[in-house]
């Protein structure tokens, strides 16, 4: 009797045990799916500040002799290779280029390794074919700076106290790749063939002696011209016959017995 009252306790301790288990590693789980939302979302303390002083510095040593900063502004981006996490860096516009230096967010399973911090660097001469924006992104919640190229897209988030900053890279952008068109379009129009003219024709009088061929070799042409122009089904012509000819310098003339117009 004792034995039978026992079993329903057992059970019911036993179904408590197996609850607890799953709520313990529900809880595990949303515990850890919040830390890595709390990761992509707020950078760890200092790493904005570090990550911008070594954008900075980097851009430095990228600049090229001398090549000059035309205005410059902190800015930010959000990739999926680093599940949206943000990493920091500065955009400049030089008298060149626009320049994009950033460091990747820290790794959220390790600690990043100690040393300088791996640096990604994104150049874009003026001559390139872009076009920068300053724009609002995610549906009018942050400002950024928008470059476009005919291959992608690429968004800069810019906080609201460099917007002007930014403004005015987007501005000195947009003025360094029209003057480098211009400059590329006058440099085209110089070197570039001029376009062959309309072909003109003026009447010649065939004389005593004269071949199709040799007209033909005198006028720079070919005896099928000829015989378009004048709608000759042969070679054949006779002397006094007036000829459409192109009109343009001709070879000077030969003797009429000479081999050459026979």
């Amino acid at each position: 009797m004792t034995e039978a009252l026992a079993a329903p306790a057992k059970s019911t301790r036993s179904l408590w045990v197996r609850l607890l288990v799953a709520l313990t590693s529900a809880t595990a789980l949303v515990a850890t799916v919040l830390v890595v939302a709390a990761a992509a979302v707020f950078p760890p303390i200092g790493a904005r500040r570090t990550a911008r002083a070594a954008a900075e510095a980097e851009v430095s040593s990228q600049l090229e002799t001398d090549e000059r900063v035309v205005a410059q502004a902190f800015a930010s981006q959000r990739r999926w290779t680093d599940m949206w996490r943000e990493s920091f860096g500065v955009v400049v516009a030089t008298d060149r280029r626009l320049l994009y230096v950033g460091a990747p967010p820290t790794p959220l399973l390790r600690p990043r390794d100690e040393g300088p911090l791996e640096l990604l660097v994104e150049s874009y001469p003026y001559a390139s074919a872009f076009t920068l924006d300053p724009r609002t992104l995610w549906g009018g919640r942050v400002r950024g700076l928008v470059l476009r190229t005919p291959l992608t897209q690429v968004d800069f988030l810019v906080d609201d106290n460099d917007w002007d900053r930014a403004a005015r890279i987007a501005r000195a952008a947009s003025e360094a790749r029209r003057a480098v068109t211009q400059e590329m379009q006058q440099l085209d129009d110089v070197t570039r063939a001029p376009l062959p003219r309309a072909e003109q024709y003026e009447t010649y009088v065939v004389r005593r002696g004269e071949t199709l061929t040799g007209l033909a070799l005198r006028f720079r042409t070919s005896p099928d011209v000829l015989r378009q122009l004048n709608q000759l089904r042969t070679d054949r012509i006779q002397s006094g016959q007036r000829l459409r000819v192109p009109k343009h310098l001709s070879v000077p003339e030969q003797p009429a017995d000479s081999s050459v117009y026979r």
